[in-house]
C-alpha cells in the first residue's frame, strides 16, 4: 500500500471518529467535519489508487508511457503557440 492510500485511510478513520463523537455529544458543527474530513481521507485514497495504477502501467509499458507523455508534449508546445497568435 503506498503513503497516500495508507493516510487516505486514516484521514478516514479519524473523520469516521469525529463524526461518531459529534453525534454522541449533540455538536452538528463536528459531525459535519467528521464527515468531510471522511470524504478528504477517500479521496486521497482513491488519489493513492490512481498513482499505484500509473507505477504499475509505466513499468509494464515504458514505451507506450513515453509515447503518451511525447504526444502531450507536443500538444501542449503547439496550444501554447497557437495561443500567441
Amino acid at each position: 500500500m503506498k503513503t497516500e492510500q495508507v493516510k487516505g485511510a486514516l484521514e478516514q478513520a479519524a473523520g469516521k471518529a469525529q463524526d461518531i463523537l459529534g453525534d454522541l455529544t449533540g455538536n452538528e458543527r463536528l459531525q459535519v467535519e467528521g464527515k468531510a474530513r471522511q470524504s478528504a481521507g477517500e479521496l486521497q485514497q482513491h488519489y493513492g489508487d490512481l498513482l499505484a495504477e500509473v507505477s504499475a502501467f509505466t513499468q509494464r509499458r515504458p514505451r507506450t508511457t513515453l509515447a503518451v507523455f511525447a504526444g502531450l508534449a507536443l500538444l501542449g508546445g503547439w496550444l501554447l503557440v497557437r495561443g500567441r497568435d
